[in-house]
């Protein structure tokens, strides 16, 4: 069964292709002009751009769209909460208007789609996710729903190597294994209601997780919006505004957690999405800033 409903919207509200291709998420692809199809949770989207309006046809509603794209939160009043702390951040915000802070609706497939991320790139984390994605059930059309935490847990190591997964085709099993010891997808629904100080703690205690991964899961799996994983993208931003002192010298842990802190008391809740405006415009531009 599907939807058909459209999504009228204003200029700058949302931009599907920023939102979709910047590091948030890693099951959509782009069907010719105008048309993307993805998947959240248990979800799929098939979308047709025309304007500033976008007819959706998927087994979801309006509602779900909605949260998925975090349509509820108010750009322009965030934006201009940014703005007022840090006028620094508008070319930023201005070259990638309607970039926004997605909000996935499942964890477990967020927290396995990371666990590809580290020392990668798009494009491959893309295709690990779409091989790691079709060991789920059937959606519809050859999209599927992201397997389970027992269903990844079985996958042998062996077998993720030939497709290409590396070191990780290790990891990832591993770590679905014990966070099936810790109580499978329920710990990690539990974790969205902690702290972030403790949620961001509880996943560095898994063997493999460090602390940008885990502000990457506690971002985008968990919704603590004041994550910030410094990446190497986020690093070269933070020290060309903010640090200049550090610009010639390596990401540490004492830096890592000094730049993390620096976000989190400047812009609270909205850290998160700063740290999204900075670390995609450094991630299309960084080349040409070298």
């Amino acid at each position: 069964m599907s939807n058909r409903f459209s999504v009228d919207l204003r200029l700058g509200q949302l931009s599907l292709p920023l939102c979709v291709v910047a590091g948030q998420v890693f099951r959509w692809q782009q069907l010719g002009e105008g048309n993307w199809v993805g998947v959240d949770g248990s979800h799929w989207y098939r979308i047709r751009e025309g304007g500033l309006r976008l007819n959706v046809e998927s087994n979801a509603g309006p509602d779900e769209f909605s949260e998925l794209f975090r349509l509820d939160w108010d750009e322009r009043e965030i934006n201009a909460k940014l703005l007022e702390i840090d006028s620094d951040l508008e070319p930023y915000m201005s070259s990638l208007r309607g970039l926004r802070l997605m909000r996935p609706s499942d964890p477990v497939e967020t927290f396995f789609c990371f666990l590809c991320t580290p020392n990668n790139n798009v494009t491959r984390i893309t295709g690990m996710v779409r091989t790691l994605g079709a060991f789920g059930e059937p959606l519809t059309d050859g999209l599927t729903v992201f397997p389970t935490v027992e269903r990844v847990a079985e996958i042998p190591e062996a077998e993720l190597r030939a497709k290409g997964f590396g070191y990780r085709g290790g990891t990832i099993p591993r770590i679905a294994q014990e966070l099936l010891g810790r109580g499978g997808a329920d710990y990690l629904h539990e974790l969205k209601s902690a702290s972030y100080e403790g949620a961001h703690a509880a996943l560095c205690s898994f063997n493999g997780i460090g602390p940008k991964l885990a502000d990457c899961i506690a971002l985008f799996a968990l919704h603590h919006t004041e994550a910030v994983p410094v990446d190497t993208h986020l690093w070269q931003a933070a020290t060309r505004l903010y640090f200049p002192q550090w610009r010639e010298s390596a990401l540490t842990d004492l830096k890592y957690r000094a730049i993390g802190t620096f976000f989190r008391e400047r812009f609270g809740k909205l850290a998160g999405w700063a740290h999204q405006y900075l670390f995609y415009d450094n991630l299309l531009n960084w080349r040409s800033r070298r």
